[in-house]
């Protein structure tokens, strides 16, 4: 890991950085500090996995299943407060293990179901009144992202919530109650 921050930077938040770090329980064995004139971090993790599903390989049939509420992030940034993202780990690594296709929820519910379409080759179809809202969110707050919650392409939902399916086709079709929702996200280099 690599830091650099400012020279009037606390201690404490560095400490703090670090311990959130740690919760991941994966060891950070080297790396630098330095004093720069704005923060920046840089990190590289190096692991295995016996499996490592991307975004390709969802198929028509498979059901579109979430780890967790989404919305948290954007409704802290109206607020203009913070909300610490999930760590999914266990998770992770139980749909990793038979999922077709399997991302976070870092650019927003329709833009990261998209990634799967295209990579995929099919049509995603997410029901927003099957997803479930983080506390105090709203669905416009399902466009902001980092959410950090896993968007998976599953035969079986087994214990997740399932919002959505893949099917025949391209692209992705957002709705409310069986009609067409516009629903924004991060889009990359726009």
């Amino acid at each position: 890991m690599t830091l650099a921050a400012p020279a009037e930077t606390e201690l404490h938040d560095i400490l703090e950085l670090y311990e959130g770090i740690a919760e991941t329980g994966v060891p950070v064995v080297g790396g630098d500090l330095s004093r720069a004139e704005e923060v920046i971090l840089s990190v590289t993790a190096l692991g295995r996995s016996v499996r490592v599903p991307g975004r390709a390989g969802a198929r028509s049939g498979d059901q579109l299943v979430l780890t967790g509420p989404l919305g948290g992030a954007g409704a802290a940034f109206r607020r203009q407060s913070y909300v610490r993202p999930p760590v999914r780990l266990a998770e992770g690594r139980e749909l990793a293990a038979d999922a077709h296709a399997l991302l976070d929820v870092s650019d927003g519910l329709a833009v990261d179901s998209g990634h799967i379409a295209s990579r995929s080759g099919c049509r995603v179809v997410v029901e927003l009144e099957r997803v479930p809202l983080a506390s105090g969110a709203e669905l416009q707050d399902l466009g902001f992202g980092e959410d950090y919650e896993l968007l998976a392409a599953v035969s079986e939902p087994r214990r997740f919530t399932a919002i959505g399916r893949c099917e025949e086709g391209a692209g992705v079709a957002i709705t409310l109650n069986g009609e067409p929702y516009e629903l924004g996200g991060w889009q990359h280099f726009r």
